[in-house]
């Protein structure tokens, strides 16, 4: 499980070989077996035994600010056996092979999106007609990539990319129209986000992105050598490549709480113009979260906890940069 400290003040100790959560009300003891991270939303005051034992036991700590970005994170320095698996890593990323990865993790995604396009159509079918057209002009664009196929490595994945870019653009502005009104949105924004719906989506990614990024670092990949996307200072790109297949399953379960009245407009507040999520609308896209990760859903093909889905997309990279080598 993953355990979260969302109150100030909290203290994160040990005893007896476990963790001791521990606030002024209430204490709880957790073995590390039973957590795979954790993660840190508020000042807290955390022993150095603790952070010891999070290493020794290989657990992940990891400290956000107010937007979901993680800050901080720690990890243990005795993962062995990478740096062949990371050399391949490398190799594997200039050869045609990472293209069809890339491609095939990018059709994912879109598929993905147009399953929450036909869902948004069902619940309001006055824009069924637009995500038709939509859908339609999105597999057109696709079918025709699939002809040039046979092109230079660099000229595929600016391919993907240009597709990728072009789906977006259809489904977020369909998205943004057929939400409530008090969370509908004109373009989609990651830095500094003008409404609501944006500022939760982008929490709601960076705790996404932390997930990930255990994955990737538990396998043993360098989370900053990318396939797709570039490479650049302090960029995890490789993160953010693995991340794209399961952002409309967030997506979908922002949108979901959104239709059944769960996630109010309350939750958001303004402060010299720029929108922020309230305390308590981090701690209930927190819990939607961690709630999510450890429900069953089905991809490809397979049904099990989206926190195993995560894992074993990492895993199935690690293979096919292994099996590329032989």
């Amino acid at each position: 499980m993953q355990v979260v400290l969302d109150t100030r003040g909290m203290q994160m100790s040990v005893r007896n070989g476990c963790f001791l959560f521990a606030s002024e009300t209430e204490s709880h003891i957790v073995h590390p077996e039973r957590i795979n991270s954790i993660l840190i939303t508020s000042p807290c005051r955390i022993s150095s035994s603790a952070l010891i034992l999070a290493s020794t036991t290989q657990i992940p700590v990891i400290i956000c600010d107010n937007c979901g970005t993680p800050l901080v994170r720690t990890w243990s320095p005795l993962m062995i056996n990478t740096s062949k698996l990371r050399r391949g890593q490398y190799r594997f990323s200039l050869t045609n092979e990472s293209a069809e990865w890339a491609n095939i993790i990018m059709r994912i995604k879109i598929e993905g999106q147009k399953s929450n396009l036909t869902f948004m159509a069902n619940r309001k079918p006055i824009i069924e007609k637009k995500v038709i057209k939509a859908i339609n002009a999105i597999d057109n664009i696709l079918a025709r990539a699939v002809k040039k196929n046979d092109r230079p490595l660099a000229e595929q994945k600016k391919q993907i990319l240009f597709n990728e870019a072009f789906a977006a653009s259809q489904y977020w502005q369909l998205i943004g129209l057929a939400l409530p009104i008090a969370f509908q949105f004109s373009n989609r924004i990651k830095r500094n986000p003008s409404d609501a719906f944006n500022a939760c989506i982008n929490y709601l990614y960076g705790m996404l992105r932390n997930q990930v990024e255990t994955a990737v670092l538990s396998i043993g990949l360098d989370p900053a050598l990318g396939i797709i996307h570039r490479d650049g200072y302090k960029m995890p790109s490789l993160v953010f490549d693995m991340m794209e297949p399961f952002r409309p399953i967030i997506d979908r379960l922002l949108i979901n709480s959104i239709l059944c009245g769960e996630m109010r407009i309350s939750i958001i507040q303004e402060n010299e113009g720029k929108i922020l999520i309230t305390k308590e609308g981090r701690k209930q896209l927190i819990t939607m979260f961690v709630k999510k990760l450890n429900s069953n859903c089905i991809y490809r093909g397979i049904r099990t906890s989206l926190n195993n889905h995560i894992l074993s997309e990492a895993k199935l990279l690690a293979t096919k940069i292994k099996g590329s080598e032989i």
